[in-house]
């Protein structure tokens, strides 16, 4: 028995041993069976993450690029302003103005050109050796009353020392006045005017109305009413810029129409007839 015992305790040793070893192996292998799936399982969720990171990523550049090329398309339309425009361009049209900002030199330019250009100035010939300094300045300061006072003593100065000693001028002593002094008068009168006032302006109406007395008046405004009735000199005359256009100066209505008729008759005031080119060609002269 003693012996019988001692071999089945060492069997049952041995079993138990073996069983605990199996259970120990079987307990580690599910450990690491544990431990690995959770390796497993983390490194798969962080490749997927980097893949999708990188998706993602690629996305955004790839939506990133539409939305620079749709801004550079439209660079206007992101900060809510107006969309741009097509600009159809005339032919012979300047574009200048489109990129550098400066004045067109077409219409516009000459426009403003117009508006901003200086009186000009008038040389202040004579031949009697008169002055014309102060109808000059007179003008110049928009006195136009004065003025017209001015053009008047100028007139009766011209006409010689008879007119001055009776203070008015014959018809008959204009033909003998220097046309250099009645131009610089008259284009004294026009430049401040801007060419509304003067002899020459005057003149234009008369031709213009063929010469007849009672059309010229209403065309210079110096009649009033049905009856055409001469206006009062000198309180019922216009002395202003807005005048209508030949209404000054008076001076030539207040000794009757020779007066005015003898100096818009004046070589004076004579458009000068353009010279005609001759096209005629002898034969002889043609050889071929």
């Amino acid at each position: 028995r003693g012996r019988g015992e001692k071999r089945r305790c060492r069997v049952e040793c041995s079993c138990f041993v073996r069983g605990a070893q199996e259970d120990l192996d079987r307990a580690s292998g599910r450990t690491r069976e544990r431990t690995m799936k959770p390796m497993r399982t983390t490194f798969q969720v962080q490749q997927r993450a980097a893949t999708a990171a990188t998706v993602v990523t690629r996305t955004g550049v790839v939506a990133r690029g539409q939305q620079q090329q749709q801004q550079q398309r439209l660079p206007l339309a992101s900060a809510g302003a107006r969309p741009l425009r097509v600009v159809k361009m005339r032919a012979g049209s300047d574009l200048s103005s489109l990129f550098d900002g400066t004045p067109s030199s077409k219409k516009g330019g000459a426009k403003d050109s117009k508006s901003e250009e200086a009186v000009k100035e008038v040389e202040l010939k004579s031949e009697l050796g008169l002055s014309y300094e102060l109808l000059r300045d007179l003008l110049e300061a928009g006195e136009w009353e004065k003025a017209d006072d001015e053009t008047r003593l100028k007139l009766i100065q011209m006409a010689g020392p008879d007119a001055e000693a009776r203070g008015w001028v014959y018809f008959t002593e204009v033909k003998e006045i220097p046309a250099a002094d009645l131009q610089t008068v008259d284009n004294l009168w026009s430049s401040y005017s801007k060419g509304r006032f003067g002899y020459s302006v005057q003149k234009k109406a008369w031709v213009k109305s063929r010469k007849v007395w009672t059309k010229f008046f209403q065309e210079i405004d110096w009649v009033q009413g049905e009856n055409n009735a001469y206006r009062k000199w000198p309180m019922e005359f216009f002395y202003t810029p807005d005048a209508k256009k030949g209404h000054l100066p008076l001076t030539n209505c207040l000794r009757g129409t020779q007066l005015f008729q003898a100096v818009m008759e004046h070589p004076a005031f004579e458009e000068k007839k353009k010279k005609k080119i001759s096209t005629s060609i002898e034969k002889d002269s043609l050889k071929i």
